[in-house]
């Protein structure tokens, strides 16, 4: 238990270092409002420009990431049909809809890569996350690619707690920070690449302290993996 909060503490202080990979969670794109704060905001000029003093040559962001199944979703799929997917309804939630076409503009206008990742996480009850997920592969799809996202060491943006719900409900320890005031180091970084504007919802993952994990969810949830997810924000 020593050894794995030893290595929590080592990951957590070299969590941010730059280059940091971003995703961007669907709910920043399906949203009218969140795409054009998205769309002025500085996160796309942030991978240009250095935002560290002491590193002037050297960008704070990394690359810029979409789940690759919402990007064939929106390139597949016309207005009309891409809005009555189950994908589409739980990142939008209740907000104004975007256009599909100013998506898919933001998209090749910055050059926006399609994440996957290369593991699945079938020991996670997604029966627990989501209503009949056997009639939402593509749902399915997305929150797996966050989480191999996450796993890989990059940082999630988000405009809604939804895909984060999901995670704690199947069974992916999370801890909620919410709006706790955070040490300036941590908050500057986060701010540079893009929480609080124009994402309201960040995380992080650690997935190499399992000692830590397995202690504080091993004889508590039936469902479980050696994920640890931070989550900072309403």
């Amino acid at each position: 238990m020593i050894a794995g909060n030893d290595q929590l503490r080592k990951d957590l202080n070299g969590k941010l270092q730059p280059p940091i990979d971003v995703l961007i969670d669907p709910s920043l794109l399906t949203a009218s409002r969140s795409l054009n704060r998205l769309t002025k905001s500085t996160v796309f000029a942030s991978q240009t420009q250095a935002t560290l003093g002491r590193t002037p040559t050297e960008p704070r962001l990394g690359d810029l990431h979409i789940p690759t199944t919402f990007l064939e979703l929106i390139e597949a799929e016309k207005q009309p049909t891409v809005q009555k997917t189950n994908l589409w309804n739980f990142y939008r939630g209740q907000a104004e809809a975007a256009f599909r076409d100013d998506i898919v503009d933001l998209i090749d206008q910055n050059n926006l890569l399609g994440w996957s990742g290369d593991a699945e996480f079938s020991n996670l009850g997604w029966s627990a996350a989501l209503d009949d997920p056997a009639r939402q592969d593509q749902l399915v799809n997305v929150l797996q690619e966050e989480i191999s996202f996450l796993r890989s060491g990059g940082i999630l943006l988000s405009r809604t707690p939804a895909s984060f719900n999901a995670f704690r409900d199947a069974g992916v320890t999370t801890i909620d920070v919410g709006k706790a005031e955070l040490v300036p180091e941590l908050e500057e970084a986060l701010s540079d690449i893009g929480y609080k504007d124009p994402a309201t919802i960040c995380g992080f993952a650690v997935s190499t302290a399992d000692s830590t994990v397995d202690a504080l969810s091993g004889n508590v949830l039936n469902e479980s993996c050696n994920l640890l997810i931070y989550r900072f924000g309403r």
